[in-house]
């Protein structure tokens, strides 16, 4: 069909549905149906069928079909080891371990916690936050602080170890819209990800200086310590208890699952790891993982395979949400190609936009997204199918694009009040949730600001 303004239309109609009303799928599925009212207008019948056509077909697509069972099967996995008992002990285990006498080292350990945890955002924030929250009563560092720090570190670290679901997904998005060698791009707009960088490493030096802005000061100021702090869990571990066996076992499902990505990686591209398959990778390496996870929790929890069962069904209906987002996204990534959106975008801005401005521009509008919506995967799922072909049509390399978009989504999760990770960063460190969003927001904007800025310097030296 010809190039018009109007293909741009059901992305629009996305993003600002899901700003109004903050309802991803509704969102996406407006755009579904709006796309193929442009494509097959005036003929009703075949808009409907057009819309059945190709969500169907996007749902039957064999390459998809991994996708959807590896989404479940993440939600499956941290459903047995959450409600099988084991990651509470893991986390009681950790908290019986401290060691930690001064507030640098306090600090400093919740930002490695959050490094090094990178299987998933709210797995990050709950070993961070549980395991430091009674270390920073002990020691009068404000729990504000704490919210911070682990917040800034869960998503940002996600997506720059994409060696989990979150990678996957945004794999996924990118192989979707024709990108050659899907998994180098991916890897090389890591480098890109100004704004997860910039938060990160924000944050480690707010832990080494305990540097504070903006309402922290105040918080920070009124922190005293508290010599008999209660446990995280609400009663103090039974010194009776040995918590060994279940920490063994989250400890070797979650290393299982860290390991055999990059080895499935290796065989599935004989032996070059950029060359493998990286869906059938994440999906071996969670199944391995949840069948570790299982096995584990029967020999040493007071359960049986039944409960084992619900579990499992209860943690993929918990991540369900997910998988559905995924399914619509790449649904109206393939209808926007089909109407020429990318091209259209590169003729209208081909001598009307200057090209630095391209990526700081993605960035805002991602962000804006992101912050307004509260979901960092639904700004993923409806940013990148505009970005990489505005990228590809123009001929530039779409490894920063994709990381803008990326980035903004980000900005999204970590600053937004509506966000499922700032949410569950209140909760585990026993915070005000609207506390916590006031004194993490100076940070976020001023990372922000900086990633605008990086944008805006990569664009002048493509």
């Amino acid at each position: 069909m010809e190039l018009s303004w109007t293909s741009l239309l059901p992305s629009l109609l996305a993003i600002i549905f899901a700003i109004i009303t903050r309802k991803v799928l509704l969102a996406l599925i407006g755009g579904i149906i709006l796309a193929n009212v442009l494509l097959f207008w005036p003929a009703p019948e075949s808009i409907a069928y057009g819309t059945l056509d190709s969500t169907w077909e996007t749902l039957v697509d064999p390459g998809n079909m991994l996708v959807w069972f590896f989404t479940l099967g993440i939600g499956a996995l941290f459903g047995v080891l959450e409600k099988g008992g084991t990651f509470k002990q893991f986390v009681l285990k950790l908290e019986r371990k401290q060691w930690i006498e001064s507030k640098r080292r306090a600090r400093f350990m919740t930002w490695v916690l959050g490094v090094i945890v990178f299987i998933e955002s709210n797995v990050t924030i709950m070993i961070s936050g549980t395991t430091s929250r009674p270390i920073y009563d002990r020691l009068g560092i404000s729990r504000e602080k704490l919210a911070y720090i682990v917040d800034s570190t869960c998503a940002a670290i996600c997506i720059l170890i994409p060696l989990n679901a979150w990678g996957a997904f945004n794999l996924t998005l990118i192989s979707k819209q024709g990108v050659e060698q899907p998994l180098m791009v991916f890897i090389q707009s890591i480098a890109f990800n100004f704004y997860a960088i910039f938060a990160v490493l924000l944050a480690l030096f707010v832990a080494l200086f305990d540097w504070n802005i903006g309402p922290m000061k105040t918080f920070e100021k009124n922190a005293v310590p508290d010599q008999v702090s209660k446990n995280t869990w609400g009663d103090g571990p039974d010194e009776n208890v040995s918590f060994g066996k279940g920490t063994a076992v989250v400890l070797t499902s979650l290393i299982s699952l860290v390991v055999m990505v990059p080895v499935m990686l290796l065989v599935t591209g004989d032996g070059v790891l950029v060359e493998g398959d990286g869906t059938l990778s994440v999906f071996i390496a969670i199944y391995i993982a949840l069948g570790i996870a299982s096995i584990g929790t029967l020999l040493t929890q007071p359960v049986n395979l039944k409960d084992i069962l619900e579990y499992v069904l209860k943690g993929a209906w918990n991540i369900l949400p997910l998988a559905v987002i995924l399914w619509l996204s790449i649904a109206l990534g393939g209808l926007t190609r089909d109407l020429g959106t990318g091209q259209f975008l590169a003729s209208v801005l081909d001598g009307s936009v200057s090209l630095w401005m391209l990526l700081p521009l993605i960035f805002v509008l991602s962000a804006i997204t992101g912050f307004s919506i509260g979901s960092s995967w639904g700004t993923f799922a409806i940013m990148l199918p505009l970005a990489i072909p505005l990228a590809m049509t123009l001929g530039l390399p779409p490894a920063p694009f994709i990381a803008a978009a990326i980035s903004g989504g980000i900005f999204g999760d970590h600053a937004s009040p509506i966000s499922d990770t700032t949410i569950i960063a209140s909760m585990a460190s026993g915070v005000e949730h609207i506390d916590h969003v006031r004194t993490q927001l100076p940070y976020a904007l001023l990372a922000g600001v900086g990633a605008t800025l990086a944008y805006a310097v990569t664009g002048l030296l493509m």
